[in-house]
């Protein structure tokens, strides 16, 4: 099964940093598509990968499927909704340390390795058997995509401050990460460069 896993476009938030209450509900500040995506990232899936798009429920996330691919997901799963870290209210993640992290958002690796594995078996399995595709594309967070890369690097060990942090990875909104389960390969595309909050 190939992912390709996409990150929804820029919100308000994720230009200030600022965690806002009702998040999920949250819209992108995008309202045409990127005329160099494609170019830059849209490339790396081919047209014959295309046919089944499924999101993460927010509406960040299916007004993305809309403006890159210009119709609604196929599918919305839980499965690919952003760890709740919604007790940091409007604390900045990178003002904050480890400690005081851990005290607010109970996020052990083991609960981030368990949906990545039921995004990466489960959900790819009931998305073969309904659309005879082995292909995905998938529109989710930054901090799932992140851990799954981590997950799938061998890494699963890593800890929520450390992704949120983006240790050793970063995944920029619009950014794109090909998973192939079966070549085991992972391919990273970035559509542009991370902002620098701190």
């Amino acid at each position: 099964m190939k992912f390709y896993f996409i990150r929804h476009a820029p919100t308000s938030a994720n230009l200030s940093g600022s965690m806002v209450a009702g998040y999920e509900n949250s819209d992108i500040n995008l309202y045409d598509k990127p005329e160099d995506w494609e170019e830059l990232v849209g490339k790396f899936i081919p047209e014959e990968d295309r046919k089944v798009i499924v999101s993460s429920p927010t509406k960040r996330c299916i007004s993305t499927a809309k403006l890159l691919f210009g119709h609604l997901p196929n599918e919305v799963t839980t499965s690919l909704g952003e760890f709740d870290c919604k007790a940091l209210g409007n604390r900045k993640f990178w003002e904050i340390t480890e400690q005081e992290f851990n005290k607010l958002v109970f996020l052990p690796a083991s609960t981030m390795e368990k949906r990545a594995k039921i995004v990466l078996h489960d959900m790819g399995n009931d998305i073969r058997h309904e659309n005879s595709t082995n292909a995905v594309i998938a529109i989710s967070h930054g901090m799932l995509i992140r851990y799954i890369y981590h997950y799938v690097n061998g890494n699963a060990g890593i800890s929520a401050y450390d992704i949120i942090n983006s240790k050793g990875f970063t995944f920029s909104n619009l950014d794109l990460l090909i998973v192939d389960t079966v070549k085991r390969t992972v391919e990273v595309h970035h559509y542009k460069e991370p902002i620098n909050h701190k």
